[in-house]
């Protein structure tokens, strides 16, 4: 269900097949992500994380909130879409631990500006459901920038979790996918190779 293109890290998820997305998650896991409520949560409530290799660094605008659905009839097919760039920030002992001692786990938010359009999209698509039409939703969070602070870029893996509800923490989504084995190691190659080396 990762949808992945050149110069984007997908972390994923698929509201309609959230389950069978997670096939690394043990039983507990599938249990607690089916218990995920983002079309009811506020979007300003809305938490991810997201865990990277600790060479790579992430900052505001370097990931990407996607809500979608997609559904109705052949003879008319609703498509709706909205999407918002992410605040970010690394961690700093709240959130989900790390996978392993080399991931980074940094928390991020959709930006104030961009949550009354999410929002609206929320009541959209609950309005359609409400009304009776089938369909898919689609949430996903794309990594779309960042540098390194290695020599050279590190190989990709990327981690997610989701939190719509503070009290149930963070449930995990995906856990260290490597992006060359989901994409191919020649497009993995190129992305890796659009990234730039940090500042400082």
């Amino acid at each position: 269900m990762t949808t992945l293109s050149s110069g984007q890290l997908a972390a994923v998820l698929s509201l309609a097949s959230l389950l069978s997305a997670c096939s690394a998650l043990d039983p507990a896991g599938l249990i607690a992500a089916s218990r995920l409520d983002p079309l009811a949560t506020p979007p300003s409530e809305i938490a991810v994380a997201v865990g990277v290799p600790e060479g790579l660094r992430l900052e505001d605008g370097d990931a990407e909130f996607r809500l979608a659905f997609r559904g109705g009839s052949a003879a008319q097919v609703v498509q709706l879409e909205e999407r918002a760039d992410l605040e970010i920030r690394r961690a700093q002992g709240e959130g989900p631990a790390p996978n392993t001692p080399g991931e980074a786990i940094y928390i991020a938010q959709i930006a104030p500006e961009d949550v009354p359009r999410i929002a609206a999209l929320q009541r959209e698509i609950r309005a359609l459901r409400e009304g009776g039409t089938e369909g898919e939703g689609t949430l996903a969070v794309s990594v779309v920038g960042g540098c390194y602070t290695t020599a050279t870029p590190p190989p990709i893996t990327v981690s997610t979790w989701l939190q719509t509800n503070p009290a149930d923490g963070f449930v995990a989504l995906t856990r260290q996918q490597d992006i060359a084995r989901a994409i191919g190691a020649e497009e993995a190659a190129l992305m890796r190779g659009q990234l730039a080396r940090c500042a400082g």
